[in-house]
């Protein structure tokens, strides 16, 4: 019968040897999971100041071998901004985000306003759903609307398994028409299954856009009478009755710095900018902080009337700013460092987490191109001066370092203290011709005291 005493002893040695295996077996593990990406990572060149990413394209190709992006063809094959496990190689779609990077705008505070207006110019609500013309919803369809038909899956033995559903674009779009298919009538759930594109309809008979065709996004009803500040901020146009606006950095009072002279001297001419954030004063809410503001503009006061839309706003602000008049701030052009580049969520472009769907999030908070209507999406991200072909989205040295600190001390200080006792084990403990332990150690005679415990034991 094992004593006590050699109970510890077995469960001692078999909790170190599994730790000394274990140890081993995770320094081989994080050599490819921890160790090289952060030699990598570290040594890549990426500088730790942020700047600013704007998303150009999201596409994904139907061949993930395919070249895409300028330069050198085998760099850009096979590439994704973001692919979770980065111990194997990426199966099924392979997203890939292409972005201008530039440095950050001017950072400025609007002090005095009053009459403040907001107009949100959203796009497509995909939360919204569309109408389904295999259920008979497309029977009363008025106005513009995108429609889907679904690719036919195998079995698929009847019309009714399937069919287009459409979004209706009336309130964002506005198009120029010039050239139509010919008139499809909804009146029945069979007639519009297969309908596929861009389309006009009335009361349920619809004609598809021919391309090309010219349509441009829509917005209404955005005030800008008596204003003397209109703000861009993404979908949203912030306008308002200020007294002045002022670099938050240099202290420096960017508008109004001069009048129109047409204009009495208390008029100054309106400024129009494009910033990515702004936030109310908390001590004043007649004050708004404005983050990254480039592309500022002045023009007459009364140059929008009391009413302009989205349309007449961009044309307008997009043609002040190529003419070079009257610039407040720096221009997006001079702020630009690199052009079409690829966009990676790490460097490795891959993470480990796979049940918080890390890539999924990525792709649908900046994979924002414009091609649903909504603004392109805006961020910050890390860029290395000597490799133009990709920025990240994350980089951090110092959690990089602890990282990789932790990575390796923890399981070579378990290995090595698992080791050390194991090897002690082998020299303290003896076994006795009896074949039970027993402890030696500094010539003390300790075969008699494990005799003595092995008689109170067994006479327990």
């Amino acid at each position: 019968m094992n004593t006590p005493f050699e109970k510890r002893i077995c469960f001692t040695i078999c909790i170190c040897q599994m730790t000394a295996v274990l140890s081993c077996v995770s320094v081989v593990y994080l050599t490819v999971a921890v160790y090289k990406p952060a030699y990598l990572t570290l040594s890549s060149g990426i500088i730790e100041n942020p700047v600013m990413c704007t998303t150009i394209t999201n596409v994904t190709p139907s061949d993930c071998e395919e070249v895409h992006g300028p330069g050198d063809p085998i760099k850009w094959k096979g590439w994704n901004s973001c692919s979770e496990w980065c111990l194997s190689k990426s199966s099924g779609s392979c997203p890939r985000i292409m972005v201008d990077v530039r440095t950050n705008g001017t950072n400025i505070r609007l002090e005095g306003c009053d009459s403040i207006e907001s107009t949100l110019c959203s796009g497509i609500d995909f939360d919204k759903e569309p109408k389904e013309c295999v259920k008979g919803k497309c029977a009363d369809l008025d106005g513009l609307h995108n429609c889907t038909t679904p690719l036919r899956t195998a079995g698929t033995s009847s019309d009714l398994n399937y069919g287009a559903k459409c979004r209706d674009l009336s309130h964002i779009l506005q198009c120029n028409i010039t050239n139509t298919d010919k008139e499809v009538s909804c009146a029945t759930m069979k007639g519009c299954l297969n309908l596929n594109g861009t389309y006009t309809c009335k009361v349920g008979k619809c004609q598809r856009l021919i391309p090309p065709y010219n349509c441009k996004k829509m917005c209404t009803g955005i005030k800008t009478g008596n204003k003397s500040v209109i703000i861009r901020e993404g979908d949203k146009i912030f306008s308002a009755q200020c007294e002045r606006a002022v670099n938050i950095v240099s202290g420096e009072e960017l508008w109004p710095l001069d009048h129109n002279p047409k204009t009495p001297p208390e008029t100054p001419r309106t400024l129009l900018m494009f910033c990515t954030n702004m936030f109310v004063t908390p001590t004043d809410n007649r004050s708004y902080v404005m983050s990254d503001c480039f592309n500022g503009t002045l023009v007459d006061p009364n140059f929008f009337g009391n009413v302009t839309d989205i349309i007449t706003l961009t044309e307008s602000h997009t043609s002040f700013i190529d003419q070079g008049e009257e610039l407040v701030g720096p221009s997006e052009y001079e702020l630009l460092i690199y052009n079409n580049t690829r966009l990676f969520i790490n460097f490795e472009s891959c993470v480990n987490t796979l049940i918080l769907n890390e890539c999924e999030k990525f792709y649908t908070e900046y994979g924002g191109d414009g091609s649903d209507l909504k603004s392109q999406s805006r961020f910050q991200c890390f860029y290395s001066p000597d490799d133009p072909d990709f920025v990240t989205l994350r980089f951090n040295r110092l959690k990089t370092l602890t990282e990789l600190m932790l990575a390796t001390s923890i399981p070579i200080t378990l290995a090595f203290v698992s080791c050390f006792t194991l090897v002690l084990c082998s020299r303290i403990i003896r076994v006795g011709d009896d074949s039970h332990f027993y402890f030696q150690c500094c010539g003390n005679d300790a075969h008699a005291v494990m005799e003595k415990d092995h008689v109170e034991a067994m006479a327990l």
